[in-house]
């Protein structure tokens, strides 16, 4: 085999899910066969969003948010799985990472769509944090069940599900022997793999006020997080609120699963840098870490194989 030259094997396919954009960019020498594939990998997203959005009444995150006090759930493998990856990383990162979040993002919403004032939003945030933390849920570590301790607790996995959604359609890009792929979840996290031959890394550009960086990635997930793009849409778990100054800018993470580096770069944002450092030593999940602070990009890079700069 050799390295791809012309653009007809290079192939790219878009699907609306998630609230979000999913892209997939595959090499492969039959277009129709990359078609279909990539038309497998989008009912995948589809399937995951129904189970795992909390916006799909009948969803299993929807039905764990209406759980009472004192009741059990069977859940289905991918919740169960998306949800032992995120107590994971909730447990590494000191509880920073949360996916009990859901009612207070509600409650921004609400100020920002101007149906609350300013003091009714301060009110509502204090009440629904203030439940949020007597609320209890317990995973069963060994069975797909779930259990409502005591009801206070919304979960919302959107720091987590769309790179699970990359991971899962990554398995189905696998099975059919495709070996050079590049996986978008609307700009903030990408999953990529390489054939030495095909495609010997991807390009992925991060950017500052002051500075870009042009990256070459190999068979590795990334994901950044930040008030960039999103106007304070992540709450500190530790405080209830969402107006702290954060120490970065920007923070980029990677790890081979998309899931991980999707939850690392979010709680990893309300973290200061010897935080960060900690549980970059705690995990080997992790393969490195970028940031931006006053206009600069700075990289943690204890297991960089992944990288090239």
């Amino acid at each position: 085999m050799t390295l791809v030259k012309t653009m007809d094997q290079l192939h790219h396919f878009e699907h609306q899910a998630m609230a979000t954009q999913f892209s997939i960019q595959l090499i492969h020498e039959d277009k129709e066969y990359a078609q279909s594939v990539a038309q497998s990998c989008f009912m995948r997203i589809d399937e995951l969003e129904l189970k795992l959005s909390r916006f799909i009444p009948d969803s299993d995150i929807s039905r764990i948010n209406k759980m009472q006090d004192g009741t059990e759930l069977l859940l289905d493998y991918e919740t169960y799985d998306c949800l032992k990856k995120s107590i994971e990383v909730m447990q590494l990162t000191n509880g920073i990472f949360d996916i009990g979040m859901a009612k207070l993002t509600d409650v921004f919403r609400g100020f920002k769509k101007g149906i609350l004032n300013m003091a009714e939003y301060k009110n509502a945030i204090k009440e629904v944090f203030e439940e949020k933390q007597q609320g209890s849920i317990y995973l069963d570590p060994d069975e797909k069940k779930i259990y409502c301790i005591k009801e206070g607790i919304k979960i919302d996995l959107g720091g987590i599900g769309k790179g699970y959604a990359l991971d899962q359609i990554a398995l189905i890009l696998n099975e059919h022997r495709i070996d050079s792929y590049a996986l978008n979840a609307g700009e903030s996290t990408v999953l990529v793999k390489n054939h030495p031959d095909r495609k010997p890394f991807w390009e992925y550009g991060i950017a500052s006020m002051k500075s870009e960086k042009e990256l070459k990635l190999k068979d590795t997930a990334v994901s950044a997080s930040g008030f960039y793009w999103n106007d304070r849409h992540i709450f500190n778990p530790r405080t209830g609120n969402n107006d702290q100054t954060p120490e970065f800018e920007r923070v980029w993470l990677s790890c081979d699963e998309a899931a991980y580096s999707d939850a690392y770069s979010t709680a990893f944002f309300l973290m200061n840098e010897a935080e960060i450092r900690e549980v970059i030593k705690s995990t080997d999940t992790i393969n490195w870490g970028a940031y931006s602070k006053d206009g600069e990009i700075h990289f943690i890079s204890d297991n960089a194989h992944t990288l090239e700069i």
